[in-house]
C-alpha cells in the first residue's frame, strides 16, 4: 500500500512539473532577504518591547503574475535580552512561519511600496511554561529604494512594518518596525 502512495505522489509531481512549462513565466526570479528592527510582542500578558528579525525567500510563479509568494520566519525576543548585565531568569519570545502574497508598486524611478498579507503560524514562548503553536494572519508594508539594474539582479533596501495576530490559544501577536534588505538572484 505504501508503494502505491509513493507512485501516486510521483505521478502528481510529474504532472505538476510538466503542466507548467518553464516558458510559462518568461523570467524566473528567486530572491531572499532579511529584516531587523524593534517592536512589541504579547500574549495573555502586557506588551513587551522586543527586538525583531526575520528571513524570507520568494519567487515568481506561473500561477500569479502580480503577487509573489513569500515564505519567511520571524523571531521576536524581549529587548532586555540584548542589554548586558540584566539578571532576569527568562525573556519572553515568539517565533513563527509566514506565508504571504506580496505585491509591489513602483513610483518615480526606483522608489517602491510593497504590501503583503498571508498566513501565520506563531510559537508562543512568552512565559517559561508556555510552548504552543497558534495560527492567524500576518500583514506587512515596506517602502524603499530599488538598486537593481536592467536584468533585475541586485538589492532592494528600505524600511517597513509588520503585524502578526493569531486567533487560537492565548492570542499571541507581534508588531515590528524594521529596516530590510532584499536580494534578487
Amino acid at each position: 500500500m505504501k508503494i502505491f502512495y509513493l507512485q501516486i505522489r510521483k505521478l502528481i509531481y510529474i504532472i505538476l512539473f510538466t503542466a507548467i512549462p518553464p516558458t510559462a513565466n518568461a523570467q524566473f526570479m528567486f530572491s531572499a532577504g532579511a529584516t531587523l528592527g524593534g517592536g512589541f510582542l504579547k500574549s495573555n500578558s502586557p506588551s513587551v518591547a522586543a527586538v525583531t528579525t526575520s528571513f524570507f525567500i520568494e519567487t515568481n510563479t506561473a500561477l500569479f503574475s502580480e503577487v509573489f509568494p513569500r515564505l519567511g520566519i520571524i523571531y521576536a525576543k524581549d529587548f532586555n535580552a540584548i542589554i548586558p548585565n540584566v539578571e532576569k531568569p527568562y525573556f519572553p519570545w515568539v517565533q513563527g512561519i509566514t506565508f504571504k502574497g506580496v505585491t509591489t508598486q513602483y513610483f518615480d524611478g526606483r522608489y517602491f511600496l510593497e504590501e503583503g498579507v498571508g498566513l501565520l503560524a506563531l510559537n508562543d514562548r512568552t512565559f517559561s511554561d508556555t510552548d504552543n503553536w497558534n495560527y492567524g494572519v500576518a500583514l506587512s508594508i515596506n517602502g524603499g529604494f530599488d538598486l537593481r539594474g536592467f536584468n533585475l539582479d541586485g538589492f532592494k533596501l528600505g524600511a517597513g512594518a509588520e503585524y502578526g495576530i493569531t486567533f487560537t490559544n492565548a492570542l499571541p501577536q507581534y508588531s515590528s518596525i524594521h529596516g530590510f534588505v532584499h536580494y534578487t538572484f
